[in-house]
């Protein structure tokens, strides 16, 4: 990452948190830190993990979060990681297996990716996009509160360890809880 210098700032910018693998079982981000399966993130090649760093940064970089509008979740997550993906593969990072990457979507947005998804598609991301608490309907519900798997028993996370408005500096920390969702206020 450090030869790439813009996905290394974006990397940078995201706490990182060693996740629970009850309900991390490779990465995710939450748009304010970067979750991580320690057991997944062993497996991994050097280059794979840069990989994974950035593609994690870049949803939050390319306001992923904001984005998904009307769009139904399980749909939008792909075309994001569809536009993602090349980019970094252009960039000479190499993708974990698992992946989603298709030539066709090359150069393309997410917006403009998503109508050419199937609508009865099952394909799910490799990483977990944590950033809206709608599970699957359209319209974004990013304001909740509420922890996207709280419909799944997981409990919150304790709001006394938000990472809002912190910086990486080079550590981690544990977190056994999904992150819970707070509310955004971007002014």
């Amino acid at each position: 990452i450090l030869d790439k210098p813009f996905l290394g700032a974006l990397v940078l910018r995201l706490p990182l948190v060693t996740a629970n693998p009850d309900w991390c079982k490779t990465t995710a981000t939450n748009m304010r830190s970067f979750y991580y399966n320690a057991g997944y993130i062993e497996s991994l090649s050097a280059m794979q993990t840069q990989f994974i760093l950035a593609h994690e940064a870049l949803h939050c970089g390319l306001s992923h979060f904001t984005r998904r509008e009307h769009r139904l979740k399980m749909r939008w997550d792909a075309a994001c990681d569809y536009a993602i993906n090349p980019l970094l593969i252009d960039e000479g990072l190499q993708p974990p297996l698992g992946s989603l990457y298709l030539q066709e979507f090359k150069d393309m947005t997410a917006e403009e990716i998503y109508p050419c998804i199937d609508e009865d598609s099952e394909q799910e991301t490799l990483d977990d996009h944590l950033y809206d608490a709608d599970t699957q309907d359209g319209g974004s519900q990013q304001d909740s509160p509420n922890d996207p798997s709280e419909s799944d028993g997981e409990a919150q996370a304790d709001q006394s360890q938000s990472n809002e408005g912190s910086s990486n500096t080079g550590s981690s920390k544990n977190e056994n809880q999904q992150p819970s969702q707070e509310n955004e206020d971007n002014s």
